[in-house]
């Protein structure tokens, strides 16, 4: 009380001081007459929170009239956020600084943040009527958010209530319920207890429950969509007990069936006397056609390419969910780098009567022109995709079946500095096979922000077996090589709050290998070839957006031509991501984000070659803003360490003498994270 007391004397004799000193002006009132030229935040002894996070919570804004009653609210916002953080004895003090003559104030808060308090005892009432199981997964404190011995905040408090509350609904407990936490702090002379403060859930299961009957309710049915569609897609069956997850996931599943809008699963009518609840599906039947315009931006080969086309879809097929697209798109990244595709996919939701198996088959056409080479591409491919249960730690499997036959064309001879022709124009078939198999584990909370989690995928890919027959065959030219990928990336918040996260540290690693065998040699103008035999679509490139961001787009390898990639990449990334804008009222600049990098690794020709000086290092930042279609993204990379400076870099490392800065940073631009 006297600390406010001081406070509101001090602010006083600060309005009466001013007061005096302008006797000259029109109109003595600070309020509505002083705009607001700063606001500074200041911490005495600690800082746990950055003075842009706490700006953000105030509702004054420099160049806004002064307000007294919305300056004494701020104090009182700032007291608030350090309290739901666990400072529960923060102190916030005050300044105002008016200059009289341009008609301004200055406000300034000093923070005293004090102790932070952790998590002592964690109690659960209300459930003693549930089996020790489940009383035993509520309790368990390895999957809990407030845990012993960690640092009190609201966002852990409202998290764990969550957990609880899915687990009671995930185990027939359909109507549980919970009031707000009770939070006690010690006020104690016991040094074990000081700074600490027990939790206690107060819980009301309810009844258990078990899913009763459930109506399918059509609305606009044109289509002759049938019940048995509907039912297939649902995880639960009647008689089983109540799981909230079921009808989750159920939903999602209906949402795969692409001709129903936003269908959802609701509940009809709760039977007291046989502990059932009766569910309606109402599942409203869309358009079956329709036709849409596309913009978009993709990555081949570490390059960026705009696009633009146009997609004609059937959204049942044939009937039982079955989608088909035609897609008509071109790509444009140079004016010697560009393609244009035509496209009929058919994608099965439900393939082979499994609703965890979905499939694609891809038919179509591609025409590439990329450095004076036109490439005409017949393909053919299908690919099956199978998702594991939640509890395994692979999450799904993925098979592909490529098939291509390609018609390359050089219409113009290739001629050296010296006027020596190197390639004359030439006309070459070829025929390849691929098999891919997939293996993809990912625990990422978040794909626009990820902040905890990681993600591998292991990829293999060969091409030879089916390929090599059809070679001796048909004397065409073909590939026979193994391709193994590994990408992996990892996530660690380092903001204080589990959600609205607003500073993540990111990982990520590539390695992959090629590696040919076989009888590899195809037979052109005459003679036999038979070295480097890998498509140039399945090699491995350095440089650009999404790889080592010192470097453009293929132009980083230890390689004979860097344009046509390597057998053997290795790259690591370190990403320092931040949205500091996160808490402010304002909408546009909440999504704006920053990053700092430092990308490293290398393509070469083959793992064989590969030298620990030839890893390439890149360091830059850059600026994000977030939309619901991912992170639009520039960066500036700096070539930091350059392997193969030659005579423009001037030297190895970006400062040493005799470095040209000139050829030492790239601009980069990109659509989604990094990775």
């Amino acid at each position: 009380m006297m600390n406010n007391f001081l406070r509101l004397f001090l602010i006083t004799g600060i309005l009466f001081l001013y007061t005096g000193m302008s006797e000259c002006q029109e109109d003595t009132s600070i309020e509505g007459n002083y705009e607001i030229d700063d606001i500074n935040i200041k911490f005495i002894e600690s800082s746990t929170f950055d003075e842009s996070t706490i700006k953000g919570l105030l509702a004054s804004k420099s160049g806004d009239y002064f307000d007294m009653t919305t300056f004494l609210l701020d104090v009182e916002r700032i007291k608030k956020y350090y309290f739901d953080n666990g400072f529960f004895d923060a102190e916030v003090d005050t300044g105002l600084f008016t200059n009289i003559e341009d008609k301004e104030i200055n406000e300034t808060f000093t923070v005293k943040e004090n102790a932070r308090y952790e998590y002592l005892n964690i109690n659960y009432s209300g459930i003693d009527s549930i089996s020790a199981d489940l009383t035993g997964k509520i309790q368990n404190q390895k999957n809990s958010f407030t845990i012993k011995g960690r640092y009190y905040s609201k966002d852990s408090v409202n998290l764990e209530r969550g957990r609880i509350m899915d687990l009671l609904q995930d185990n027939g407990y359909a109507t549980a319920s919970a009031l707000n936490p009770e939070i006690f702090k010690y006020v104690t002379n016991i040094d074990s207890l000081f700074y600490k403060v027990n939790i206690k859930f107060v819980l009301d299961p309810g009844k258990k429950y078990e899913f009763g009957k459930t109506v399918v309710k059509f609305t606009n049915d044109k289509y002759n969509i049938t019940e048995d569609d509907i039912r297939r897609e649902l995880e639960y069956k009647e008689n089983e007990m109540y799981d909230k997850s079921k009808i989750v996931k159920s939903e999602i599943n209906l949402t795969r069936f692409s001709i129903l809008e936003n269908p959802r699963i609701v509940i009809d009518t709760i039977n007291e006397n046989s502990n059932k609840i009766n569910f309606i599906v109402n599942a409203v039947v869309g358009n079956k056609y329709d036709v849409t315009p596309e913009v978009f931006g993709y990555y081949f080969q570490n390059s960026f390419y705009m696009g633009t086309g146009v997609s004609f879809n059937d959204l049942n097929f044939f009937g039982d969910g079955r989608v088909l697209t035609s897609r008509a798109r071109f790509y444009y990244n140079s004016p010697k780098n560009n393609r244009l595709e035509f496209v009929n996919t058919i994608s099965q939701p439900f393939l082979f009567g499994n609703r965890f198996i979905t499939g694609n088959w891809n038919i179509g056409y591609e025409y590439r022109l990329q450095d004076d080479i036109i490439q005409s591409i017949f393909k053919n491919s299908f690919n099956v995709v199978y998702e594991l249960p939640d509890y395994t730690y692979v999450n799904n499997l993925q098979f592909r079946w490529e098939l291509e036959n390609s018609r390359f064309v050089l219409n113009n001879d290739i001629v050296s500095e010296e006027e020596e022709i190197l390639l004359p124009n030439f006309d070459l078939n070829e025929f390849i096979s691929k098999f891919g198999f997939t293996i993809i584990h990912s625990s990422v909370n978040n794909i626009v922000f990820p902040s905890a989690g990681n993600y591998q995928s292991y990829e293999i890919e060969e091409s030879g077996l089916l390929s090599g027959v059809i070679r001796k065959i048909f004397n065409t030219a073909s590939y026979s090589y193994s391709k193994f990928t590994n990408l992996s990336s990892a996530y660690i918040n380092l903001s204080n709050r589990e959600v609205n996260v607003t500073a993540v540290l990111a990982f990520k690693l590539l390695a992959g290998i090629i590696a040919e065998y076989g009888q590899n040699s195809f037979t052109f103008l005459g003679q036999e070839f038979s070295s480097d035999r890998v498509p140039r679509d399945t090699r491995y490139f350095g440089g650009g957006s999404t790889s080592v961001r010192g470097w453009a787009a293929r132009q980083l390898g230890i390689v004979p031509d860097k344009d046509l990639g390597g057998n053997f990449t290795y790259e690591n990334t370190v990403e320092y991501r931040v949205k500091p804008f996160l808490s402010m009222s304002n909408e546009y600049l909440r999504d704006l984000g920053f990053v700092g990098f430092v990308d490293y690794g290398n393509v070469w020709s083959d793992i064989g070659k590969f030298k620990l000086n030839e890893i390439a290092i890149a360091a830059g930042t850059g600026i994000r803003y977030y939309t619901i279609i991912g992170a639009i993204r520039f960066d500036v990379g700096f070539k930091i360490y350059d392997p193969q400076p030659g005579p423009i870099g001037g030297s190895n490392w970006i400062f040493a003498p005799g470095s040209n800065f000139n050829d030492k940073y790239n601009f980069q631009f990109g659509i989604g994270n990094t990775f």
